[in-house]
């Protein structure tokens, strides 16, 4: 019985080793009301539960098909430019995990993936003035000219 389940245990540990992950987060501090930091991965960990741990906060992995999502949502202040860590981590370990951040001795369990995802922090993008104002000011420019030449004209 034991032997079974140090197999079992052993095919789970070996069978998450292939991942491809692509990751977004928000730059555009006129374009977002918050941060957002999305990891998107596939994994050949089969029907396997992941957690994810970003800053000591577990969070659910989300799948869809053979992808799987992760995504941290904050307010901008609480998400700085930095490089964040998604730990990811089946069923046992991240009951592992949350017993570790409860009683807060011995070793972090380890992850069965680490993900690195750099966050160059959000910033205003584009020209300093808004596209609209320069709009508003062609238009009566444009305005200006056509009514300095009928005045012209009617002269």
């Amino acid at each position: 019985m034991k032997s079974i389940i140090v197999l079992a245990l052993l095919h789970l540990t070996l069978g998450c080793s292939n991942f491809d992950v692509k990751s977004y987060t928000t730059t555009n501090i006129a374009l977002a009301t918050e941060t957002a930091v999305l990891v998107e991965f596939t994994s050949d960990c089969g029907d396997a539960k992941l957690s994810a741990v970003v800053d000591g906060e577990v969070l659910p992995v989300y799948s869809a098909g053979d992808k799987s999502m992760v995504t941290v949502v904050k307010e901008h202040s609480q998400l700085p430019a930095n490089t964040y860590t998604v730990d990811l981590y089946d069923e046992a370990g991240i009951v592992a995990f949350k017993n570790f951040a409860k009683e807060g001795s011995g070793d972090a369990p380890k992850a069965i993936h680490s993900i690195s995802v750099v966050h160059p922090g959000v910033s205003k993008e584009g020209l300093p003035i808004q596209s609209e104002f320069i709009v508003m000011v062609v238009a009566l420019l444009v305005w200006w000219g056509a009514n300095s030449i009928k005045a012209k004209i009617s002269e």
